[in-house]
């Protein structure tokens, strides 16, 4: 991967060279509006309003201001509602192929895309170190669910929502997971705060997906020694950790690399 130029689309372009030394250049809202006057008072449906509005849409098929399965896959080539998120332009999975080289897969129509979860090449990464496809698109579902729940719901909501839901799926999960999809719900509420109350899903997305790329941009500009290992321990943990503010893009992971598993009872 040796392209010294990213494309990030309307949020700029970021240079980076495989020996380290990332420079970014950009500005990743241009054309959207941010309202950043002073912090309105947010409409606070409550806690309560969500859990009736999941109830009727799993039991009785109501609409579902946060559709988190949709929106999960919304970022695949064949997303069923790309023009929902994506009316115009390349979808999140088909910049990170073009622009991050990663592999892609045929797929049930038979185009080609990444196929995060059941493709032949789903655990392949452009460079040792880089984020698995399925990790980017949990990390870009936890900040897009937010940001859509912050939207429909207020931002004091959208956080007890997504607090709720990590310590109730606590007892199947592990507790570095929590803390990942934590960090990652609060940045997606950060985002719609700096969208406005008016923006778009559409708007959401994009500015979702620009701080998934700017964090994988920092991950590519690491120095070639924060880039390898110890030979001793090549798949060695502390090569897949995120920096420190942005986006977690990493699962949690052994000493050996794999990823930690959930708790099964």
């Amino acid at each position: 991967m040796n392209r010294p130029m990213v494309n990030l689309g309307a949020g700029g372009f970021v240079s980076y060279f495989e020996d380290g030394g990332a420079t970014v250049s950009l500005d990743p809202y241009e054309g959207i509006n941010q309202e950043f006057s002073s912090e309105p008072q947010y409409e606070e449906q409550g806690i309560a309003t969500v859990i009736t509005d999941k109830l009727q849409s799993s039991l009785f098929g109501a609409p579902d201001p946060v559709p988190t399965n949709e929106i999960r896959k919304s970022g695949r080539t064949n997303s069923e509602n790309r023009d929902v998120y994506y009316p115009e332009g390349q979808t999140f999975f088909e910049r990170l192929a073009t622009d991050y080289d990663y592999p892609v897969d045929k797929l049930e129509d038979g185009a080609e895309g990444i196929a995060p979860l059941m493709g032949r090449n789903r655990m392949g990464v452009p460079r040792s170190d880089l984020p698995k496809a399925q990790e980017l698109e949990d990390a870009r579902a936890h900040m897009l669910a937010s940001a859509m729940a912050a939207s429909a719901y207020g931002p004091k909501t959208a956080k007890k929502a997504g607090d709720l839901s990590e310590d109730v799926y606590f007892f199947g999960s592990n507790t570095e997971n929590a803390i990942m999809d934590k960090r990652n719900n609060a940045i997606g509420i950060d985002i719609f705060k700096k969208a406005g109350i008016n923006a778009t899903t559409a708007q959401l997305t994009q500015m979702v997906d620009i701080r998934v790329f700017e964090q994988l941009n920092a991950i590519l500009g690491r120095t070639s020694e924060d880039q390898g290992p110890p030979t001793s321990r090549p798949n060695w943990r502390k090569n897949f950790s995120s920096p420190k503010t942005g986006p977690d893009l990493y699962f949690p992971r052994k000493d050996s690399g794999k990823f930690i598993e959930d708790k099964n009872y």
